[in-house]
């Protein structure tokens, strides 16, 4: 009885040790949500850059379109098939201030003057996926695509419209793992809102923009799981 005691007894420490190993193993796959901090460079397709009739000593290297800008988002993971780490996530990102590119002659009925806008901070929605086809090596692939909210106001003036649009996003590049919770990736980002008019009514005095230019550019994500 005595021995059988001690063998029902090894038998629970060999269980416990069993259970305490498995969680350890699970542990990591537990850090569902992460945090994401990201600084890029983009450029606004029909923004003002100076022209063939800029003054050349003072604006024709002038880019109003490419600008530094900065991100953050909060992801998470909701499921893995294979090598593939499914999930969403949900950002925030700065605007810009610029001047559109339209000719001056179509400005000269406005009264001469460039339209000045500013693109609001935005927010976007994305599905993500991450493809790690070797998991004794750091390196990953991420795609991620959604829909991003962007409003842009025209300053200093009413005789131009403003734009509110729900726009295609895009990110994809390529990325490491630095910890079993942190990883930086550098991606490719596009914004989308179809083509970008500017059209005027001489006899009202008044122009509209079609679309929120569309944008591209790159950006540097550091993501660490919480």
């Amino acid at each position: 009885m005595r021995f059988k005691n001690i063998l029902i007894a090894a038998g629970c420490v060999l269980s416990l040790n069993a259970i305490a190993g498995s969680m350890g193993d699970i542990m990591p796959e537990e850090h569902l949500w992460s945090v994401i901090g990201g600084i890029g460079y983009t450029d606004y397709e029909h923004a003002y850059h100076g022209g063939p009739y800029a003054d050349i000593f003072a604006q024709n290297a002038i880019g109003d379109g490419e600008t530094a800008f900065g991100r953050f988002a909060i992801a998470r993971q909701f499921t893995v098939f294979s090598s593939i780490n499914v999930g969403a996530e949900l950002g925030v990102q700065s605007g810009n201030l610029m001047r559109l590119d339209i000719p001056q002659a179509t400005l000269d009925v406005l009264g001469g003057l460039p339209v000045q806008v500013s693109i609001k901070p935005m927010v976007d929605l994305l599905a993500t996926a991450k493809f790690q086809p070797m998991f004794n090596t750091p390196a990953f692939a991420v795609v991620k695509a959604g829909i991003a909210y962007r409003r842009m106001q025209v300053n200093e003036r009413v005789t131009v419209n403003d734009r509110s649009q729900v726009g295609f996003e895009l990110q994809a590049g390529l990325g490491f793992n630095i910890s079993d919770r942190a990883n930086l990736s550098l991606v490719y980002q596009g914004i989308f809102n179809n083509s970008t008019n500017f059209t005027i009514n001489p006899g009202l005095g008044i122009g509209h923009i079609s679309n929120i230019p569309n944008q591209n550019g790159i950006l540097l994500n550091l993501s660490y799981a919480v």
